[in-house]
């Protein structure tokens, strides 16, 4: 299977780029399969058909992620510049490391739910949503029922709106003196299983 590294912001046309060659490598490669298989054997039935089939899987889930990658609005510019500026702001307590992930388009059986910016400090997720349609409660209801089923039930999860009350939060997160908890990498795990 071919990853698609998530630092290929939406808005990036290398990142649409790679997912696109992704899907029609993956199509082009079932079908390669397929043909080949009828080509030595005359038939449809045979191995490589099974394969062929088998292959249908990946390639239709690229195809979905290249769907959903095109409606999706990624980070604005000036938020990405906003935001990259408040995390490399440095606090009287030195380099603070503050986890964090762009564009994520998290799925839900109501609604999707795209995601511009989050960041992990310690036992606090905080998220930008830049579309004004999205209600704020859903969407911290929704990160906040997947961490429980995770087993994380202690984290505060707060949304926000507005760029410049989401780079303050970022740049007071940083001014606290936290280490990095051990979980957060799971916590990122499942964030990335239910994104997009």
């Amino acid at each position: 299977f071919f990853i698609i590294p998530r630092h290929a912001r939406i808005n990036n046309v290398h990142g649409k780029l790679a997912v696109c060659s992704v899907s029609a490598y993956l199509h082009v490669f079932k079908m390669a399969v397929f043909a080949v298989g009828y080509i030595t054997t005359g038939s449809r039935k045979n191995l490589l058909t099974i394969v062929a089939i088998l292959g249908c899987l990946p390639a239709c889930k690229s195809l979905v992620n290249v769907v959903m990658f095109v409606r999706a609005r990624g980070c604005s510019a000036k938020a990405y510049e906003a935001i990259e500026d408040a995390l490399s702001y440095m606090s009287e307590n030195g380099p603070h490391k503050i986890y964090g992930l762009y564009d994520l388009y998290m799925t839900s059986y109501k609604t999707n739910y795209a995601v511009s910016h989050l960041v992990i400090c310690e036992k606090t997720i905080v998220a930008l949503l830049e579309d004004t349609g999205i209600d704020v409660n859903e969407v911290q209801n929704h990160i906040q029922s997947h961490l429980k089923q995770d087993g994380h039930k202690d984290m505060t999860v707060k949304a926000f709106t507005d760029i410049n009350k989401y780079v303050e939060r970022i740049k007071a997160l940083q001014e606290l003196d936290v280490k990095p908890l051990a979980v957060q990498d799971s916590i990122l795990e499942m964030l990335l299983a239910i994104s997009l």
